[in-house]
């Protein structure tokens, strides 16, 4: 078995020729058949795979839960992706640390059986958007959907000072 590998290493590299679409080294006879798949290959651009759409085809899911879109490169999808919002993780750590040592203290209050100290101010995420309806707060997609829902719902209600003025009694008069 050693010799027929030691056959090969001694073929005359002078016989090969070298494909103008690829640079690799061929011997002539397989160059001319390489030739051509090099070209075609050359030419064409490959498709990008994606498993989950091939997953979803033939089955419930691509009628339940539309399929993405194809997209052309990789670099159109990075691009698609909005920018991070900078972290307010010290703003979080700060307000933690607060609610800690609040806790220790009416911890501390109750032990002593001395009065609750009182509690410390809410604190709000700034990422959150207020209803102007009911002045909750929601992140940016739960807050689309909640007012849209809260307008609907603050139109349909009446007006309860309307309401009230209209359904006080007479003052009597002595």
């Amino acid at each position: 078995m050693m010799e027929e590998f030691e056959d090969v290493d001694a073929l005359p590299a002078q016989d090969l020729s070298q494909c103008k679409t690829c640079k690799r080294w061929f011997f002539p006879k397989v160059l001319e058949k390489h030739a051509n798949i090099c070209q075609k290959t050359a030419t064409k651009r490959r498709k990008i795979f994606d498993s989950s759409r091939q997953r979803a085809e033939g089955t419930e899911i691509s009628t339940l839960k539309p399929i993405k879109p194809k997209l052309q490169s990789s670099a159109a999808s990075q691009k698609a992706e909005p920018p991070k919002k900078p972290s307010n993780w010290r703003k979080k750590h700060e307000d933690f640390i607060a609610t800690i040592r609040a806790a220790k203290a009416a911890t501390q209050a109750v032990k002593d059986g001395g009065p609750l100290p009182p509690p410390p101010p809410p604190s709000y995420d700034p990422d959150y958007i207020q209803c102007p309806y009911c002045q909750r707060r929601f992140n940016e997609n739960a807050a689309d959907r909640h007012i849209k829902f809260c307008q609907e719902q603050a139109a349909r209600m009446p007006i309860k000072n309307k309401l009230g003025d209209a359904k006080k009694p007479p003052s009597r008069t002595q």
